[in-house]
């Protein structure tokens, strides 16, 4: 590959420091194989990401126009369904109540699955500014759809001043040149994506190990999580602790299985009167982290799923923990 002009580089080198990175992702955990490698997370890593502030995840569409192995957001295992607006509207409205909200989240991430195939995607990001005015606010895609996107997409996204992530996968896409559309609009964007590790440039990414017996230990899978708490997920008029617990949904259905959650899994939104009570969420085991075997939790590099179980399910999964 040649040299690329200086202004292309400098897109592609403008990178937003990711979710999971950010909690102090380890050399030990590299791998160039493609092969499953177990995640360490330290107890004192643990701790400080509990102590920044935390991300909140809003599934834009919970389906997704890749199929990415072993999605930590169930994407290839979900039917096609979109955000409801006024579901959304009211959600946010009762969100927008709590004191200190916007200054307690570090980001409102619109995500999914994959939020450009939501066909109101703009209407998703205008309602998010109108009752979060002084929110942090990105929009986290995989871009293959941007070069689609009309006026009305970026008309919003640039009026709302909000941040453009693309997630890199290894596949045949000119990120410099999805950048550059991206600041041709007045849009600031950059990569992101699940990154645990890099190798030669290569992203690592997460891949679940869930036990559906229910019968790991909750305080020890809490303490060794990378996500809960860390990237709260706001769904169906609630606030949930992890992505597992909010959105396992698609994994019941697909495999057959009894993973439930309890009440004491979320909190509801409109009785919510305190951030102090969504700091005692995310810092605190829960019931739905008996179904989290992070002896077991691993990262791979990026590939297409089979939607085999094995993918998201560790009693089916050849791996011995480090």
């Amino acid at each position: 590959m040649g040299k690329m002009p200086n202004r292309r580089q400098a897109l592609l080198n403008t990178v937003f420091v990711n979710k999971t990175s950010e909690t102090g992702a380890r050399g030990d955990n590299q791998n160039a194989s493609g092969e499953l490698t177990p995640y360490r997370l330290s107890l004192l890593e643990r701790i400080k990401a509990l102590m920044e502030k935390p991300y909140l995840d809003v599934h834009v569409a919970d389906h997704c126009n890749l199929r990415c192995a072993g999605c930590i957001h169930f994407a290839p295992l979900a039917e096609p369904r979109f955000l409801d607006l006024d579901a959304y509207g009211e959600d946010l409205a009762a969100l927008a109540r709590i004191p200190g909200i916007e200054g307690y989240i570090r980001e409102v991430s619109l995500m999914g699955g994959e939020p450009l195939l939501h066909p109101e995607v703009a209407g998703v990001i205008r309602l998010t500014r109108a009752h979060l005015p002084n929110a942090q606010i990105a929009l986290d895609s995989n871009g293959l759809l941007l070069k689609r996107m009309g006026n009305e997409f970026w008309q919003a996204m640039s009026e709302c001043k909000i941040k453009l992530l693309l997630s890199p996968y290894p596949l045949r896409v000119d990120y410099p040149a999805l950048l550059e559309l991206a600041a041709s609009h007045g849009v600031k964007a950059g990569l992101a994506g699940d990154v645990t590790n890099t190798q030669d440039g290569k992203e690592a990414f997460f891949r679940l190990a869930l036990d559906p017996s229910g019968s790991q230990d909750p305080v020890t899978s809490h303490n060794r999580c990378p996500f809960g708490g860390r990237t709260l997920q706001m769904s169906e008029g609630r606030i949930w602790p992890c992505q597992v617990a909010a959105h396992h949904a698609p994994l019941n259905g697909k495999f057959a299985l009894d993973i439930h959650a309890q009440p004491h899994d979320s909190l509801v939104i409109a009785d919510i009167v305190s951030t102090d009570q969504i700091e005692e969420l995310r810092r605190s085991p829960h019931p739905m982290c008996r179904y989290c075997d992070m002896a077991h939790l691993s990262v791979a590099e990026w590939g297409v799923s089979s939607l085999g179980a094995v993918e998201w399910l560790s009693n089916l999964r050849d791996i011995h923990p480090g």
